[in-house]
Order: structure tokens, then C-alpha cells, then sequence
């Protein structure tokens, strides 16, 4: 055995010795003290005639390694003495966005190559800007100066939004042909976000959009009759089946007898105390709350009731009285309120409570004691532009940027899941395993609220 484990140390080390390895060695001396933050011999070779613009160490003309090392002094030295700034390394990243790639935020070196006409909205061959790189350590001054400057988030969010469109649409097909049903994290909330995304004029797959309404009015027509005679027929109209009529609602989807059909058995469900109460709480956050059930059940009936006033003025009359402990129930709560058009007051007590849940890094968490999330911050930007909060605000770009942040390359976000396992785990065709339904979930209200952000192209589509 020891001469099996000699033999395979030997093989190892030559295998590096033998490697490939790059050479480290410095082109210049000026280089040389660069990647050393020797400012006293940078600055003596520069002075000495050394040019600023000769060599490159991997890829990285020299004035870029003193903006690695944030290096303000040698910066300016470099710049005297001829440097060319609007150098690009070979990703064709640029000296801005080197200065935004600093752990603290710091914008002094940002701000000292904007005022020498550095381009804010330059992109290198990955379709990043210096915001881009800046916004990877959070809403710091070196993300402020370059907003300040005209970056945007909007070239950001774009591509954002197509990418979880197209993940969305994906995972969705394939969660009908393999449950043969309809979900609201798979089909009811995606829908409300294509809604959205169509009147910012992005594309949608409409024959698959199409297939979606499909799936959600045939699972509907087929308990129609039974679900008329015994409220109990379908699990939790109040969240799944108000959730159902949202979706369809956003894909403009007529009134008719299935729709009626539905409102009806929501409204079997509504209490004395004028809350529409769910199911026993075991599949958080979407399927256990009061205030959920009642927000939802309340926009059902707007969107698709006949004669319910008195149902709509009971579940707000609660509403306004009731209390969230979770930032589910603050943000459903905010956008039941908003939804009836309660009074004004009820409205922003409800939205600074809101406000007041935003965390340090810009987004929201479900609970107090979880990490910040997508599902979280997504819903509470949502029910924020719902009752009115503008997107321009600084809570509300603080949120974006948590979004954009926070995406992954395949255009989801991450959601960790709480719930019960009431429902055998499959794979449906969305990232991150025995979190996928909750993450798509959570997807869908990212997706809404970054399209929220941008300014409507089409009357076509619909809000929440």
C-alpha cells in the first residue's frame, strides 16, 4: 500500500512539474512594481521615463494593475505621463470597471476617471458595464457615482427579465406534461409575470403561453360541477384557484361560465369574519396564511365576480384590521389593500410597515431569522408599485439591485424551501433540485418586479 501511494505522489508532482504553467515573470520593471504596490518605485520609474503603456501582465496593461490596487496616487501619475485610460484588458473590460471591482465600494477612483471622461456605459465582450461590476458588492458609492454619472439599471434588467422569461416558459411545459395539472408556482405566477413582461414590450412564446391557459382552464372545467356542489372538492380555492384566475387574468382571459363557476366556490370559503381561511398552514410561504387566502380570494372576485361587493367590502373590512408576521402576509396585505382601494391611510400604514422590513442589502427575507431572497423581495416590490410606491425610489433600486445581483447565469433565482413534502419531489425542468418549485416560484416575482421598473411599451398585458 506504501508503494501504491509512493508511486502516486511521484506521478502527481511530475505531472506538475511538467504542466503548463504561465509565466508570472514581469515584462517591465515598472510591471514589477506595480504587482508588488510598490508606489515609490512606480513612481521613480515613471519619472525616470518608464512608459506607462508598455507590456502587459496576463492580459493586463499596466495602468489596470494600479487600478487593481486602487492606487489613486499612481493612477494620476500614469495619466501625466500618458497612459492611455480608455484601455481594455482581453475580455474588453475597462479601466471604470476595474475601479468598481474593489471589496469596499469605494468611489474615489471610480469618480476620479468619470471626470476624465471615462464611458459609464461601456461594455466589455460579456455585455457588462462598470455598475454591473460595481453592483456585485451591493449598493455601495461606487455604484451611487456611477448612477450619478448615467448608468442605468435598465440595460441590466433587460436581459435579466429575457433570460428567466425563457427558463420560465421551459419549466412550465414540462411541469404539465409530467403532472398533467396546473400550479401557481409553475403556471399561475409565471403568467402574472409574462403579463407584466408583454406590456414592457418583451417577447413571449405566445403558442406556449397558449398551452399554459390551456392546462389551467381544462383542470378547471373538470371540477366545475362537482367543486359547485362541495366546496371541498378542489384543495384551497382560496389561494390555488384565486391564484389560478390571476394567471388567467393576466393572459386576458374572458369571463365565462368556468370562471363563474370558480368565483362561486371561492366565495363558499369566505368566513363570518369576512377572511377567506386556507388550508392548515403546511406549505409556506404561498399556501399558509390568512392574509394571503383573503388578498387573493378578494382580486378573484374583482377580476372575475359578478355581484360580490359585499364579499370584497367584508375581506377588506379585515384586512385592515388584521396583522402580518411575515413578510408574505405584509405584502399581500399591501396589495389586498391596494386591489380594493381602501382608504389612504390603511394604505400607507401598510406600505412604510413594508419599508420597514427592507433589509441592509436592499432585498427582503421571508421570515426575520431566514436569508434574504427572491420570492421576499420580489412580492414586496410588487405590492409596492401596486399601492403606488414610484420604482424610482431608492428602496425600490435598492431592491432592483438586489435582483440583479442576486440571478443566476440561467436566469433564476434561488429560493430555499420550508414546506412539507405533501407532494412527492419530481424534476421539472427547473434549476436547484428539492427547491425548484419554490425558487420558480420566487422567479416569477423577481421577474414581475424588475419588469415593474421599466417604463410600459404596450397597453397589452396586465398588473398584478
Amino acid at each position: 500500500m506504501k508503494f501504491v501511494a509512493t508511486i502516486l505522489t511521484a506521478c502527481a508532482l511530475s505531472t506538475i512539474l511538467n504542466a503548463q504553467v504561465p509565466d508570472f515573470t514581469p515584462q517591465t520593471p515598472l510591471i514589477g512594481a506595480l504587482l508588488h504596490d510598490d508606489t515609490t518605485e512606480a513612481k521613480r520609474l515613471l519619472e525616470r521615463g518608464a512608459d506607462p503603456n508598455e507590456g502587459q501582465f496576463l492580459g493586463w496593461p499596466p495602468v489596470l494593475l494600479a487600478i487593481m490596487r486602487q492606487n489613486l496616487e499612481v493612477v494620476r501619475l500614469m495619466a501625466a505621463k500618458g497612459a492611455d485610460l480608455e484601455v481594455r484588458d482581453r475580455s474588453g473590460s475597462t479601466a471604470l470597471m476595474w475601479a468598481a471591482f474593489n471589496e469596499t465600494g469605494d468611489a474615489t477612483l471610480v469618480e476620479e476617471l468619470l471626470r476624465g471622461g471615462a464611458d459609464p456605459l461601456a461594455e466589455n465582450q460579456a455585455g457588462e458595464t462598470a455598475l454591473v461590476w460595481a453592483l456585485r458588492r451591493g449598493d455601495t458609492p461606487a455604484a451611487a457615482a456611477l448612477r450619478k454619472a448615467g448608468a442605468s439599471e435598465t440595460a441590466l434588467i433587460k436581459p435579466s427579465i429575457e433570460n428567466a422569461i425563457a427558463l420560465l416558459q421551459k419549466s412550465a411545459t414540462q411541469f404539465n406534461q409530467m403532472s398533467g395539472c396546473s400550479s401557481c408556482h409553475h403556471q399561475s405566477l409565471p403568467q402574472m409575470a409574462f403579463g407584466i413582461a408583454r406590456s414592457r414590450g418583451f417577447r413571449i412564446d405566445e403558442a406556449a403561453a397558449r398551452r399554459q391557459v390551456d392546462v389551467t382552464v381544462r383542470v378547471l372545467k373538470s371540477v366545475r360541477e362537482a367543486a359547485l356542489k362541495n366546496r371541498d372538492r378542489i384543495p384551497d380555492p382560496p389561494i390555488g384557484v384565486s391564484y389560478a384566475l390571476l394567471g388567467l387574468a393576466a393572459e386576458n382571459y374572458e369571463r365565462n361560465q368556468i370562471t363563474d363557476a370558480m368565483t362561486q366556490v371561492i366565495g363558499a370559503w369566505q368566513g363570518d369574519d369576512g377572511a377567506f381561511h386556507p388550508l392548515p398552514p403546511i406549505r409556506p410561504p404561498l399556501e399558509s396564511s390568512t392574509i394571503t387566502a383573503t388578498a387573493l380570494s378578494l382580486r378573484a372576485l374583482l377580476l372575475y365576480g359578478t355581484g360580490q361587493e359585499e364579499r370584497i367590502a367584508r375581506a377588506t373590512s379585515w384586512l385592515r384590521t388584521a396583522k402580518p408576521r411575515t413578510t408574505e402576509e405584509l405584502a399581500m396585505r399591501l396589495l389586498g389593500l391596494a386591489w380594493a382601494k381602501a382608504p389612504a391611510d390603511d394604505v400607507r400604514t401598510a406600505t412604510t410597515a413594508l419599508l420597514a422590513a427592507q433589509r441592509q442589502d436592499g432585498g427582503w427575507a421571508q421570515l426575520p431569522a431566514l436569508e434574504t431572497d427572491a420570492y421576499a423581495t420580489g412580492q414586496a416590490l410588487v405590492a409596492l408599485q401596486t399601492a403606488g410606491e414610484p420604482v424610482s425610489s431608492v428602496e425600490y433600486q435598492r431592491g432592483v439591485d438586489f435582483l440583479l445581483r442576486t440571478q443566476f447565469s440561467d436566469g433564476s433565482w434561488l429560493v430555499r424551501s420550508r414546506t412539507f413534502p405533501v407532494q412527492p419531489l419530481k424534476d421539472h425542468g427547473f434549476p436547484h433540485g428539492k427547491n425548484q418549485w419554490i425558487s420558480a416560484a420566487g422567479t416569477s416575482w423577481a421577474t414581475m418586479a424588475l419588469s415593474l421598473a421599466l417604463p410600459p411599451q404596450s397597453t397589452s398585458g396586465s398588473t398584478p
